[in-house]
C-alpha cells in the first residue's frame, strides 16, 4: 500500500470516495477500525476538558490508540487481498483467513481498553461534554461489534476458531452491554 493509500493521510472525502468505488478495500474492515478511532478521537476530547489526573492519562491512551487503529485500517485492506489471492489458489486459505481475522481481533482489544476509560468519564468527566461520552460509547459499541462479524467471515470454513480468536468474540458482549449501559444512563439523565 502506498503512503498515499494511507488511511492517516486521507481526507474524509477521498476516503468515503475510496469506500463507496466499486473496490473492495477500504471495506467493514476498515470502517470498524476508523469508527473506533473516531470514538478513541471524542474519549481524548472529553478527557482532555476534565479536570483530573486520571483523565489526562485517559487521554494519552485514547491518543496511541488512534494510530494504531488507522494502521489496523490500512492492514485490513492488505490482508483482505491476501484472502483473496488465497481463494485463488495463490497462498494457504487457512493461514490467510487466520491472519485476516487476527485484525478485527485487534481492534476489539483496542476498544475494550477503553471501556473503563468511558465508565470514568461518564461520571467525573466534563458534565458539558456528557453526550460526546455517549456517543463514544456507541461507536465503541459499533466497531467491536462490526469487528467480531469480520472475525466470523474470515473463520466461516474453520471448524474451530482458535482460541485466542474466540476469545476475544466471547470478551464482546459483556464490553457492549457496558457501553449500551453507558449511552442508555446518559441517554436516560437528559430526559
Amino acid at each position: 500500500m502506498s503512503s498515499l493509500d494511507k488511511l492517516r493521510e486521507q481526507n474524509l472525502a477521498t476516503y468515503l470516495d475510496k469506500l463507496a468505488a466499486r473496490t473492495s478495500t477500504p471495506g467493514g474492515g476498515a470502517v470498524a477500525a476508523v469508527v473506533a478511532a473516531e470514538a478513541c478521537s471524542l474519549v481524548a476530547m472529553v478527557a482532555n476538558f476534565s479536570k483530573d489526573a486520571t483523565a489526562k492519562d485517559i487521554a494519552v491512551r485514547a491518543q496511541a490508540s488512534i494510530a494504531s487503529l488507522l494502521e489496523l485500517g490500512d492492514q485490513d485492506a492488505l490482508a483482505f487481498e491476501s484472502v483473496m489471492k488465497a481463494f485463488k489458489g495463490d497462498g494457504d486459505r487457512s493461514s490467510a483467513c487466520e491472519q485476516a481475522a487476527g485484525i478485527p481481533a485487534e481492534v476489539i482489544r483496542i476498544c475494550l481498553t477503553h471501556v473503563e476509560d468511558l465508565e470514568h468519564l461518564a461520571s467525573k468527566g466534563n458534565a458539558n461534554l456528557i453526550t460526546d461520552t455517549a456517543i463514544a460509547s456507541l461507536l465503541f459499541d459499533s466497531a467491536m461489534k462490526s469487528s467480531e462479524l469480520n472475525i466470523l467471515i474470515n473463520m466461516k470454513d474453520f471448524d474451530d476458531i482458535p482460541g485466542a480468536l474466540a476469545s476475544v468474540i466471547n470478551d464482546v458482549p459483556g464490553a457492549t452491554g457496558r457501553l449500551q449501559f453507558i449511552a442508555s444512563t446518559i441517554r436516560t439523565g437528559l430526559s
